[in-house]
């Protein structure tokens, strides 16, 4: 048992260093914790544990840095949590083989996105966040919020890109809306998986110390890597993990 708290803490360090780079790292944990034994719903809701403190420590960096855009932030994050309730229940109604094959397809779409969100470029436009703007964000982040209790892997790069599309947020503004809804999403989707017996507290609290070291210590010390090859290497391990998870079982 130790030995796999080690695995999984090592795993969510790993994790955390993608995410704070580059992003997807959830897409790799999932499948780690699926051929670790736990079954799909029970990997989905553990995850959420690491998810929940990697959230935390992340609105508290960006509110230390002043960068928290309130009230808006706050109202697509309960848009979102709205969304979320609903996708969870759909995700705990899905049969676990549908749910495996759900997850191995999404993983391949993640990997792509993974190469091209380095395409995205800084945006230096005026936020788009009142008037038909802030109504049009409560549908966009309701829809991804779904997603999100769904099955959560690659929600951030959804985030990222509805905050540059529909609100003309730059790269640290849209990563700060993605911290807040991530953590007022998790709170009561852990919760649903938690009450259905979906999650391996023990499992879950190695995933967050290993996720909050890992962020912790990627953003804290340069790491002077080239994120394109970082990019494409990710990608590469999402597609073989994806191809193995639909043959799983």
């Amino acid at each position: 048992m130790l030995f796999n708290d080690l695995i999984l803490i090592v795993t969510g360090m790993f994790v955390g260093f993608i995410n704070t780079l580059a992003g997807g790292g959830s897409s790799i944990l999932y499948p780690v914790l699926i051929f670790m034994g736990m079954p799909i719903h029970t990997a989905i809701g553990t995850s959420r544990v690491g998810f929940l403190a990697q959230g935390i420590f992340s609105v508290a960096g960006f509110k230390s840095k002043g960068v928290f855009l309130y009230p808006f932030n706050v109202y697509v994050a309960l848009a979102a949590m709205s969304g979320g309730l609903l996708g969870a229940w759909l995700s705990l109604h899905t049969p676990a083989k549908r749910l495996t094959h759900i997850l191995a397809f999404v993983m391949v779409l993640i990997a792509i996105l993974i190469l091209l969100q380095a395409k995205l470029k800084k945006n230096h436009l005026h936020p788009r966040i009142k008037g038909k703007w802030l109504w049009i964000s409560f549908i966009v982040y309701f829809l991804i919020g779904i997603y999100g209790g769904f099955i959560q892997a690659g929600m951030g790069f959804m985030i990222i890109l509805a905050g540059s599309l529909v609100n003309h947020f730059n790269l640290t503004e849209a990563n700060s809306i993605k911290a807040l809804i991530v953590l007022v999403l998790t709170m009561p989707t852990l919760y649903m998986f938690a009450i259905k017996g979906h999650v391996n507290w023990q499992a879950g609290l190695a995933i967050a110390i290993g996720t909050a070291a890992g962020s912790w210590l990627t953003s804290r010390w340069s790491v002077h890597v080239n994120e394109t090859y970082l990019r494409r290497l990710i990608a590469c391990i999402v597609i073989l993990l994806a191809f193995k998870l639909w043959f799983y079982q």
